[in-house]
């Protein structure tokens, strides 16, 4: 009767160690291109997830920067990776851990025409500046950058990067503030049709959270697992250089406080939407 009990015990752990290793693991990744654009690039990492944990792996965006956040709010995300400032915000709006940060830099690029008549900051004046989404770092760096040179703009924000640095080449715009990162990702022949004019300030860049139900032995699991692709020899290159990490370490104390001003800025957006 006791080995029958035992044995019942033993297959009963193996089902519940099979169902939790085959339990999916839901990625959150920030709506910085167009949804087929941005999981096609994440692609790569969601298959070595896939292999190095064992369980599914299913990447997730959203239509636009603010149902990302209120999906975040909702604790939709089992992990999620996005720009620092809505790191911090979902770590005290949501409970989410900060585990990892990217070794690249955040900035803002100011790009114009390779061959239009922008030659100088001075030239914007009275001219339309495109954005992307207001709820962005880049965008919050880009007007920050437009009141220290004293430029009277107009400002037109759109759903993503490259949608803004098009604006410029179909001439809908005068300019436009694109993150540095998705400035690289655009295709050649739309980089070498656009000039930089000027760089923001550099921020934090890309962070990865994990859902505060995740206990310190799950969540290093995931990060190990993350890093480890991150960090990679095969993948630094292709993969993380091109999308903000340029490797990734663990996330320190005092590493996110910098961004406290755009989070209250932040905060302040989403209220006024």
């Amino acid at each position: 009767m006791l080995h029958r009990l035992v044995l019942g015990w033993l297959l009963l752990c193996a089902c519940l160690g099979a169902q939790a290793a085959a339990r999916e693991l839901t990625i959150g990744i920030e709506p910085y291109f167009t949804p087929r654009l941005l999981i096609s690039s994440f692609q790569p990492m969601r298959e070595a997830l896939e292999r190095t944990l064992g369980q599914p792996v299913v990447l997730l965006t959203a239509p636009d920067y603010r149902q990302f956040v209120r999906r975040i709010e909702a604790r939709e995300f089992d992990l999620v990776i996005i720009g620092p400032h809505t790191a911090r915000y979902a770590e005290q709006q949501a409970g989410y851990r900060a585990t990892l940060i990217g070794r690249a830099r955040l900035l803002s690029l100011l790009v114009v025409k390779r061959d239009g008549g922008v030659r100088q900051a001075a030239d914007l004046s009275g001219q339309t500046i495109a954005m992307p989404d207001s709820l962005t770092a880049t965008a919050m760096l880009g007007e920050e950058w437009l009141r220290k040179q004293n430029l009277r703009t107009a400002l037109r924000y759109f759903d993503f990067h490259n949608a803004a640095a098009m604006a410029v080449l179909h001439g809908d715009v005068a300019a436009a503030f694109v993150n540095k990162t998705a400035f690289g990702h655009l295709p050649p022949e739309v980089r070498d049709s656009l000039r930089v004019l000027a760089e923001t300030r550099s921020l934090p860049h890309m962070v990865v959270l994990l859902n505060g139900r995740y206990g310190p032995e799950e969540r290093q699991r995931y990060a190990d697992a993350v890093a480890g692709f991150v960090n990679s020899a095969e993948h630094g290159e292709s993969f993380a250089g091109k999308l903000g990490f340029a490797g990734a370490d663990a996330v320190r104390e005092g590493d996110l406080d910098v961004v406290e001003p755009l989070v209250a800025e932040l905060r302040r957006r989403l209220r006024t939407e």
